[in-house]
């Protein structure tokens, strides 16, 4: 596997960020935070999904319900802008779109009444990328590590948080960003591409 230098630039993940902010400000000042505002902003409500609202699956990605809700997730976002440097600007376009899709889709099940939303699901398949990653021994072990505390610590908060936190769309996220991972780097690999990995942006980051 060939290796290149850190410092690139991250589009996508500044672009989420900002598309996050501005969802949250423009948005949702518009349409109210409450949950019919919420709703009218593009949030998750299974039985709406199910008579034909399937947009509700990404735009609720963007939905937040409280500046506490909205700053953790895009502070997590923002730590994870290495995965884009690792794996390509593309991939993660379709690794946060699609983590974040089957975080909301699986857990529909779980909230059928609830109207929800947020960006944890697809920041959860990044932080399963980490964790791919780390298992395939891309990272020292004292970073893999790392991320096994921070996700024990958030898997505590979501035990902690059952009645309020959509922990299916956590583990749905997380599941789904370390398999798509596993299955780009056997095809990167295969293809001769290389990673973008810098070991001296894991450092700052963690």
């Amino acid at each position: 596997m060939q290796f290149r230098a850190g410092g690139d630039p991250v589009p996508a993940g500044w672009t989420l960020l900002v598309l996050n902010v501005a969802w949250y400000v423009i948005v949702e000042s518009a349409t109210g935070r409450s949950a019919a505002g919420l709703l009218r902003a593009g949030a998750m409500l299974p039985v709406l999904v199910q008579r034909g609202q399937v947009f509700r699956i990404l735009s609720a990605m963007f939905v937040h319900v409280s500046p506490v809700h909205i700053l953790v997730n895009m502070i997590s976002l923002w730590t994870l802008f290495i995965v884009e440097r690792l794996l390509t600007t593309p991939f993660f376009i379709v690794l946060y779109v699609i983590s974040g899709a089957i975080g909301n889709l699986l857990s529909m099940p779980f909230l059928p009444n609830a109207v929800s939303g947020g960006a944890s699901g697809a920041i959860f398949g990044l932080f399963g990328a980490m964790l791919a990653l780390a298992f395939m021994g891309q990272f020292p072990a004292f970073v893999r590590n790392q991320l096994l505390i921070v996700l024990a610590v958030n898997v505590v908060i979501d035990i902690a948080n059952l009645g309020t936190i959509g922990w299916i769309a956590h583990l749905g996220g997380m599941i789904s960003g370390a398999l798509l991972t596993l299955l780009f780097v056997r095809y990167a690999r295969h293809r001769a591409f290389g990673l973008a990995f810098a070991p001296s942006v894991v450092l700052q980051r963690h």
